[in-house]
């Protein structure tokens, strides 16, 4: 799969933009570097005529073959293995939407505002539960 860099507006943006039947129109992939078998789990968009038109101008490069073409932000290239713009990659992509994939989609997100608060909030599923087993331990003890 040859790799395209992302727009400007979008290096901060928590998806990639690819074409692949079968997958919805947005959701939850796992990508995966079949060389160094590093992975990323994020939101894909399929290529739409507008996204396209407004990307293949000059002085950008082309996408030519859509169905054989990713357009992902530094980030996402750098967790891949340092992946270079512009060349070919043995890239893996299968849906992961669901739950796991999603909480993942999100530790995997380049904003940091995103790992953060998806970090807390499963802190705080995990305290919550530890807060409910002590209550019903404590209510068990006290009636023997």
């Amino acid at each position: 799969m040859k790799i395209y860099a992302s727009l400007d507006e979008d290096i901060g943006e928590g998806f990639v933009w690819l074409q692949k039947p079968g997958l919805p129109t947005r959701g939850i992939v796992r990508i995966t570097n079949a060389d160094s078998g590093r992975n990323i789990f994020c939101e894909a968009l399929q290529f739409e005529k507008n996204f396209l038109e407004k990307y293949n101008q000059s002085p950008r490069f082309v996408i030519e073959r859509p169905d054989l073409s990713i357009v992902m932000s530094g980030w996402y290239r750098t967790r891949l293995g340092d992946l270079q713009t512009q060349r070919e990659y043995p890239l893996e992509i299968a849906t992961a939407d669901s739950w796991y994939g999603k909480i993942r989609a999100c530790t995997h997100h380049p904003q940091v505002v995103v790992r953060l608060a998806v970090w807390l909030g499963v802190l705080s599923v995990v305290l919550g539960i530890a807060g409910v087993l002590l209550g019903v331990a404590s209510v068990l003890e006290a009636r023997h």
